[in-house]
């Protein structure tokens, strides 16, 4: 098969083992200081299998590597796969620009403004899974790969029947049950052969879901048990929590770091200096991935748990209501919404009354500080990070960064209806009820949510709408019953009103409790 996305800086034994094409020279020419004419640029053996080429693993896990790789510490080039059949511009960008893009990141620094621009070159080669499964597949048989990193959002690491055999198979762990078979087969088993997963999903227990589910594909699919004995003896599967705002870049100011920086890099990233990478493993993964010791923010630690949850529900689910919430109210970016009088009124109840009291803390004052810090990130002038950009997914997202709150509020004897607002502000707006909006969510329970909306009786829309949600935090009769009367009143307020009044009167009732 012809590869559209592998070019010639692929390491040289894979290039020859395939005899493939290299990129075009024009290219090439189009980023002449960037591309194959280059003299200087390294050819990097591949040993990351890179899952997503979206904004935040370029500027977050790509710009790792190339800190690392610049200071000596690895000597580690990327596979980037395209793991969806959507289409996309960054894949082919990526090929065009042979790999290489800049990432720009604004912070503070001693009170002042600094902005740090790093070329990131480490990656190698770029293949589409629904194009070159059979690339995808030899990319098993290098020696030299060890890890994989993906970023398939909330929605990836979850469970759905599968074809082992499909080319390729339809989900994110079937795919990676597919491959980790072909490396098994052709390393006859080698426990050296085993690789390293270090998943960026925003779920709780992220490496330890994705190896259940690929040990569970594997037993479906009657593949040797002897395979499922080296995945989960010899495959190391890491839970890990990223943290960084990496949002999107709007045209005229990606062209104004066009100019800046003298390249037509159109895959330009911006996003904050502010990152952390925290890894639940010990010795063995920081030896084989030891980006701390190029001083980089990496923490390897036994229980990543508390962190994950303080982290997960302050700054991503407080994302996932303003971008639910929001958009209703005219705001488009995370900084429109914090500067929103009742958005940003909304968010601070949000945080004090449903989110804090959510999570154990032997140190409130540090957690508030903390909280504070996230705000301050989410006001950087530097950003622009669109509401409608974090909404992909939404549903998803919502369900595992802020229905636990919901959950938790409930177990307490305490109401979390400021987090049930953003789900009913979700579900209206994705019917349509408020104009057509951008939506990049799951098309069956989308396609589902419109079918049955009926504005003038939304009780039964929205107790259809739940009871077809197949999610395990429901399954208990009593919670469904009060998620379903809790959501369908706020939709009724939402609909019966403008959004905007809605929210006033239930910020009224929170108003009214504080001190």
């Amino acid at each position: 098969m012809q590869p559209i996305a592998i070019f010639s800086i692929v390491d040289a034994s894979f290039r020859r083992s395939r005899g493939l094409v290299t990129i075009a020279t024009n290219a090439a020419e189009r980023l002449r200081p960037l591309g194959e004419a280059d003299p200087g640029r390294e050819v990097l053996p591949v040993r990351i299998l890179q899952v997503g080429a979206g904004n935040f693993l370029r500027g977050f896990a790509d710009w790792m590597v190339q800190r690392a790789n610049d200071a000596g510490v690895l000597r580690h080039g990327i596979a980037v796969m395209k793991a969806t059949p959507r289409p996309e511009l960054v894949t082919g960008r990526l090929t065009e620009q042979a790999g290489m893009f800049h990432v720009v990141l604004d912070g503070v620094r001693d009170g002042r403004p600094f902005s740090e621009t790093t070329l990131v070159t480490a990656v190698q080669s770029v293949v589409d899974a629904y194009r070159e499964w059979d690339l995808c597949r030899d990319l098993m048989r290098e020696e030299t790969l060890s890890l994989v990193i993906s970023n398939t959002t909330d929605a990836g690491i979850v469970y759905t029947p599968d074809d082992l055999s499909a080319a390729p198979p339809a989900s994110f762990p079937a795919k990676m049950t597919a491959l980790l078979h072909e490396r098994w087969s052709h390393f006859a088993g080698d426990p050296r052969r085993g690789l390293s997963f270090l998943p960026c999903e925003l779920i709780e227990d992220n490496g330890a879901t994705l190896r259940s589910l690929v040990v569970r594909h594997a037993r479906e699919a009657a593949l040797a048990p002897q395979f499922v004995d080296w995945v989960t003896e010899h495959c190391r599967f890491y839970d890990t929590i990223v943290d960084r705002i990496v949002p999107g870049l709007p045209e005229p100011e990606a062209a104004e770091l066009r100019a800046s920086l003298g390249f037509d890099d159109r895959l330009i990233v911006r996003g904050e200096h502010y990152a952390d990478w925290a890894i639940a493993g010990g010795p063995a993964i920081r030896d084989e991935f030891p980006l701390d010791r190029a001083g980089l923010p990496v923490r390897f630690m036994p229980d990543i748990r508390p962190y994950r949850e303080r982290k997960v529900r302050i700054l991503n689910g407080t994302h996932t209501a303003m971008a639910a919430v929001g958009p209703l109210l005219g705001c488009h970016t995370v900084r429109d919404a914090v500067q929103h009088p009742a958005v940003g009124a909304y968010l601070h109840h949000l945080l004090q009354d449903e989110v804090l009291p959510s999570l154990p803390s032997e140190d409130p004052e540090e957690l508030r500080q903390y909280t504070t810090a996230i705000l301050d990130r989410f006001r950087n002038p530097a950003l622009h990070h669109l509401l409608a950009d974090i909404r992909l997914n939404a549903l998803a997202k919502w369900r595992t960064r802020n229905l636990p709150v919901v959950l938790d509020a409930w177990s307490q004897g305490r109401r979390a209806d400021l987090g049930i607002f953003a789900f009913a502000c979700l579900l209206t707006s994705y019917a349509g009820a408020f104009g057509e909006m951008p939506v990049r969510d799951d098309e069956t329970l989308v396609a589902g949510l419109r079918s049955g909306f009926d504005a003038t009786h939304p009780d039964r829309w929205i107790a259809d709408f739940i009871a077809s949600l197949d999610w395990p935090e429901l399954s208990d009769t009593a919670t469904a019953a009060r998620l379903t009367a809790e959501t369908g009143a706020h939709v009724r307020a939402l609909l019966a009103n403008e959004p905007a009044h809605a929210l006033q009167t239930l910020l009224a009732g929170h108003e009214a409790k504080s001190p």
